[in-house]
């Protein structure tokens, strides 16, 4: 990684990428499901109680990306510290137990932050060159009038998070060689 230019992202960036999408696609199927099952038993309650758990749902509906990120970063990391110790990185340090690190934590909240700012580049840059000048009905020209479109959607957000990752990653390293100065 010493040889590679710092303008482009790493291999390790890329796969960062990559899992983040997929963790957010199946997460968004996960809360999708639970969210019909939920919606149907809250329906049962009164007006006014059903408007608070319909909030506090949409709440932790969109923070949750953050805690399974944290959680998933942290467990992935003691499985690769127990069985391959040497892609362990220098500057962090393991944490035993259940509950994630704050290194954890930031990676959750900056893999939920990567995840929103692709998906708004991503957006943006398909929207500035879609046919149909009403950016409004975007989503259904995805969905309806060009198929393949959701996959370049999803190119162009891999594209963005690698190299999102990639920005992280140098600002760590000149906060790192500053502080031992």
């Amino acid at each position: 990684m010493q040889n590679w230019p710092s303008w482009i992202p790493t291999p390790r960036f890329w796969v960062n990428a990559i899992a983040l999408i997929l963790l957010i696609i199946g997460l968004q199927y996960a809360i999708a499901y639970l969210g019909m099952i939920i919606f149907m038993l809250i329906n049962l309650l009164p007006r006014v109680i059903f408007l608070k758990f319909i909030y506090l749902f949409s709440l932790v509906a969109q923070l949750s990306p953050i805690i399974v990120v944290a959680f998933v970063h942290h467990w992935l990391h003691r499985f690769l510290d127990n069985f391959f110790p040497e892609s362990r990185v220098t500057e962090t340090e393991a944490t035993p137990g259940v509950l994630p690190s704050f290194l954890s934590w930031w990676e959750g909240l900056y893999g939920w932050s990567v995840n929103i700012l692709s998906i708004v580049i991503a957006s943006g840059l398909l929207g500035l060159f879609m046919p149909s000048p009403d950016l409004f009905n975007l989503l259904t020209v995805f969905k309806n009038e060009l198929p393949h479109l959701p996959t370049i959607s999803m190119f162009i957000q891999v594209i963005v998070a690698a190299y999102l990752y990639q920005f992280e990653y140098l600002v760590h390293q000149h906060l790192i060689a500053a502080a031992r100065q």
